[in-house]
């Protein structure tokens, strides 16, 4: 009696297990959240006074070179103060910024790499767009979605923990790169590193996770409000093993 209870309670989890919907993400929740918290001096710098930080970095290179005209020299000398009077009068301590970049951009890096581990084995849904890829030599199909419409083409790729390879069911050759879909399936943290054809050149596609595609909803299946919602969070939110 014990048994039989403890089966038909087995198959009753199993059940709810099944039949529970998919888990709705985003991109940004795939990213693991204590690895983007750290202090970026650069982060809110602006367009402007990167440059004349990185001119700063530049022109120490150069002036570091011996065989330098003196004429040379007093340009460039005058360039890099001019520079950093600029960055100073808008309260940024260049000799703090040079000392810490190589330490941020490690941390930069593990950032860019680092997955959510919340998320691994989990049941999601997913919406982005759909990059086709090469049919493995073992028969199976893949493909990349992205955050955003053009990325790996026409704008660079995600970061690897950004970037999702996905195993499908079928050959996603015929896909457009400009049409949204949401993909449905079990998410692992499964890295991979492979290069593709995209266009007009080749790709490298480095991804952190691999997600078995269970549903592919493209643009003609999907109906009124659920188009809608999928292409705009694609938008917002941004060969082969």
């Amino acid at each position: 009696m014990r048994r039989l209870a403890l089966f038909c309670a087995a198959a009753m989890l199993a059940a709810a297990q099944a039949s529970a919907k998919p888990e709705v993400i985003e991109f940004s929740d795939l990213v693991d959240p204590l690895a983007v918290v750290f202090d970026d001096p650069y982060r809110d710098m602006g367009f402007r006074l990167l440059n004349e930080l990185k001119l700063v970095v530049e022109l120490d290179e150069k002036l570091a070179q011996k065989d330098l005209a003196e004429d040379e020299r007093a340009r460039l000398t005058a360039r890099r103060s001019a520079a950093k009077v600029m960055l100073e009068i808008n309260g940024q301590d260049v000799e703090a910024l040079l000392s810490q970049r190589w330490e941020v951009a490690k941390k930069r890096r593990t950032a860019g790499m680092a997955t959510n581990p919340v998320l691994d084995g989990a049941e999601v849904t997913l919406s982005g767009y759909l990059i086709p890829a090469p049919k493995t030599v073992d028969g199976k199909y893949f493909g990349y979605v992205v955050p955003q419409v053009g990325m790996c083409s026409h704008l660079p790729a995600p970061s690897p923990n950004k970037l999702v390879r996905v195993r499908l069911l079928d050959d996603p050759q015929g896909q457009s790169l400009y049409v949204p879909v949401r993909v449905s399936g079990r998410l692992r943290v499964e890295p991979s590193d492979a290069t593709i054809f995209i266009l007009d050149g080749e790709v490298r596609m480095l991804s952190r996770w691999t997600l078995d595609a269970s549903t592919v909803d493209r643009r003609e299946d999907l109906g009124g409000n659920d188009m809608a919602g999928a292409h705009t969070k694609a938008v917002t939110t941004g060969a082969e093993r």
